[in-house]
């Protein structure tokens, strides 16, 4: 299915209402979506802007990229500090007796809220579980809104 353009202007106004609607004082997955949401819209703005275009369907890494933050972060070369962690992993759970491990990436962390999954750890480079929290991934989705606004703003 062809993904609907949006313009640029479009983008940028996702990015702002996306990203004021998720800074509510209670905290929850729903926030966290938006957020995301918001990081997504803003680097994809930012990413048409760099590329002198106005609308998505003329923006080719927007289409390879998707939901993928690290992605999008790769492809405006705004370096490794900003990145979320990959791969993460939610609670294993027992499917007709089987335990099914459930890894994920940075494209899928919106997936991971919109069902109301919590992160539990990542994997090193040895595949040794180190514990992580939503609270973490929401900040680092914080420092990279930080980073939006910066660019934006230029």
């Amino acid at each position: 299915m062809p993904t609907i353009p949006f313009t640029d202007r479009e983008m940028k106004r996702a990015w702002r209402e996306n990203f004021q609607a998720s800074q509510v004082a209670s905290r929850s997955n729903a926030n966290r979506l938006l957020l995301f949401y918001s990081v997504e819209c803003g680097l994809k703005a930012i990413l048409m802007q760099r590329r002198a275009v106005t609308s998505t369907d003329l923006c080719n890494e927007i289409g390879i990229a998707q939901h993928n933050i690290n992605k999008l972060l790769d492809y405006l070369s705004a370096g490794r500090q900003l990145k979320l962690p990959s791969p993460c992993m939610l609670p294993p759970i027992r499917v007709k007796g089987d335990k099914r491990l459930r890894e994920l990436t940075s494209g899928q962390v919106n997936q991971m809220w919109r069902y109301g999954g919590r992160v539990s750890h990542i994997l090193d480079e040895r595949r040794n579980e180190i514990q992580l929290t939503d609270e973490f991934v929401e900040k680092k989705l914080m420092e990279i809104a930080e980073w939006i606004k910066g660019e934006l703003n230029k």
